[in-house]
């Protein structure tokens, strides 16, 4: 699943704020080692801004390649969406009947799993230690038909009458820890949610030569010129060589990475 709706302009600012950080970065470095005494602005400004496009190139083709995969898989996304709400609250009907609260106003799957900025999520509310424990392992068994999840837990405190069970978080937890791994969810944990990630499949070797023809260019190209720049006038050719290579080993690391969306 996909952590947000991304669309081509989303892409594209994504990588002018990486790219403007790079470069406020990059410019500071130069300063730096040039000495604060009698620093070289205009080299300095000058090579952030190579650096800071090499970024923005280089995020901006990562985010624009993911896009083109979804476009082209022939899926309708928003369709797929909808249907993997259904099923998590399909799997999950089951823990109405055990919620605490009278029949009818405990926890219900049509108020508490749902999908918000393209997060799936799970809210917890309104259980017990033990129906939330249930309910993991729920999950757990059904794991070959789910993907990434977000499981509101609350902080494992009560700290106003809204408050999750304090005890909600613990048991969860202790589920995950048992079941987790061999389910091949990542856990990840914050203040008051647990992210469950797939681990994700690796590329196929077409998949992988796919990527790696699409990124080569682009990033080979922004790193070479990044590195020259950097490198100074005196070392022109060796920065030049080295953002070549780097751009060459990012680039096959980058046509690895796994689909994590199942």
């Amino acid at each position: 699943m996909i952590v947000t709706d991304l669309g081509t302009r989303d892409a594209i600012w994504l990588g002018i704020v990486v790219g403007s950080m790079v470069a406020v970065m990059g410019s500071f470095i130069v300063i730096f080692l040039s000495g604060l005494d009698d620093p070289d602005v205009l080299k300095a400004a000058r090579s952030g801004a190579v650096s800071g496009l090499a970024a923005s190139v280089i995020v901006s083709t990562f985010a624009l390649h993911r896009l083109r995969e979804q476009s082209t898989s022939g899926k309708d996304l928003s369709s797929i969406r909808e249907a993997e709400v259904a099923k998590v609250r399909a799997i999950l009907a089951q823990i109405e009947d055990i919620s605490p609260g009278p029949q009818g106003t405990g926890w219900s799957v049509d108020e508490h799993v749902r999908r918000d900025r393209g997060v799936l999520i799970v809210d917890l509310h309104g259980l017990d230690a033990a129906s939330s424990s249930i309910l993991t392992e729920r999950l757990l068994e059904r794991r070959s038909d789910l993907g990434r999840l977000k499981l509101i837990t609350g902080k494992g405190e009560i700290t106003s009458p809204d408050s999750a069970d304090p005890g909600i978080r613990p048991a969860v937890l202790q589920r995950l820890k048992i079941g987790a791994a061999e389910a091949e969810w990542q856990v990840i944990q914050k203040s008051s949610s647990v992210v469950l990630r797939p681990m994700g499949r690796a590329p196929t070797p077409r998949q992988w030569a796919t990527r790696f023809a699409f990124f080569v260019i682009p990033m080979t190209s922004a790193m070479t010129l990044a590195f020259r720049d950097l490198a100074g006038s005196s070392y022109e050719e060796q920065g030049m060589l080295f953002g070549a290579a780097a751009g060459l080993l990012m680039t096959g690391l980058l046509s690895g990475y796994r689909d994590r969306s199942s």
